[in-house]
């Protein structure tokens, strides 16, 4: 790889044109040379028209696919790229002036990793002090890249840098999946002895959800592709999943004054967070108990 690789960035989107057009923006300012980027930007369907959000700029393409799901969205991009690198963003997402820059020298890296997950960090759009509790719950539980690289072996595709070679080695996203994708694909990266590196200067920043109805869908779709990938162990493995969710909505409470939890200092936030957190857990069990209601029990004895 050269020390200016070409890189092309992939950028799922669906509505939300205003932050579209922030994150294309900020791609705009990278420090990278300028002729080796190539931005494509999905559309996955939007009821909006994102077109408007996409700068005239000729290194950057909007492309579309028909298919609900940001992991089919960003295997069409994939198919469009020309670049030796790829890096996946997100819409919503606002990459730091030198992301790409210090991402292809992640990449770089002695010993050589074969993917990097960069650092995902909050930020609060209404101002640091005004908090809700969905702001509270995103602060405390959502985008821990690094525990996700190390510990479970994959990280999330809001920050993501890997070769092409590495890429079409391991395959595309499983474009049946409405979340959980990037697991699935980390996990197969790590399964068949690649290495996925933690790199915390590679940042992009992340606004937090800040309402109910945004952290709800959220929790919905990560429930939903919980549940999509391990479907295959049957209605036991769903109960005990909706039994541990619901355990911890209620231990919760408890946690947050009793200091076994990082939680907001103050009572009224850590009240706002507790209540974020059990609404979470609540949503997460009626998921997976629709699941088992859909799924046959065992035959009956005769």
């Amino acid at each position: 790889m050269s020390t200016h690789p070409t890189v092309s960035v992939v950028v799922p989107v669906y509505n939300d044109v205003p932050a579209l057009r922030r994150c294309l923006a900020a791609l705009q300012r990278q420090d990278y040379p300028a002729d080796r980027v190539q931005v494509l930007v999905v559309d996955n369907a939007s009821s909006e028209d994102v077109s408007a959000a996409v700068p005239e700029d000729p290194r950057f393409r909007l492309l579309h696919e028909a298919r609900r799901g940001s992991y089919a969205a960003r295997n069409t991009g994939v198919l469009e790229a020309t670049g030796e690198v790829l890096a996946f963003t997100d819409s919503d997402c606002v990459p730091r002036p030198d992301w790409l820059r210090l991402g292809v020298a992640a990449l770089h890296a002695d010993p050589r990793p074969d993917a990097i997950g960069g650092a995902i960090e909050i930020f609060f759009p209404h101002g640091p002090h005004r908090r809700t509790g969905p702001e509270h719950f995103e602060a405390h539980n959502e985008f821990q890249q690094r525990r996700y690289v190390e510990e479970w072996s994959f990280a999330a595709t809001a920050n993501v840098f890997v070769t092409r070679e590495v890429f079409d080695r391991v395959g595309p996203f499983d474009a049946r999946l409405k979340s959980g994708g990037d697991t699935d694909w980390g996990t197969r990266l790590v399964g068949s002895g690649g290495r996925l590196v933690f790199a915390p200067q590679v940042v992009v920043d992340h606004p937090a959800r800040s309402t109910w109805r945004e952290l709800g869908r959220k929790s919905v779709r990560v429930a939903n592709g919980i549940a999509d990938r391990t479907q295959h162990l049957g209605r036991g493995a769903l109960a005990r999943r909706a039994w541990r969710e619901a355990r911890g909505g209620m231990s919760i409470w408890l946690r947050v004054w009793g200091g076994s939890r990082p939680a907001p200092t103050d009572a009224p936030g850590r009240v706002r967070y507790a209540a974020a957190f059990s609404y979470v857990r609540a949503l997460r069990v009626g998921v997976h108990l629709r699941r088992m209601a859909r799924r046959p029990g065992p035959p009956a004895q005769r």
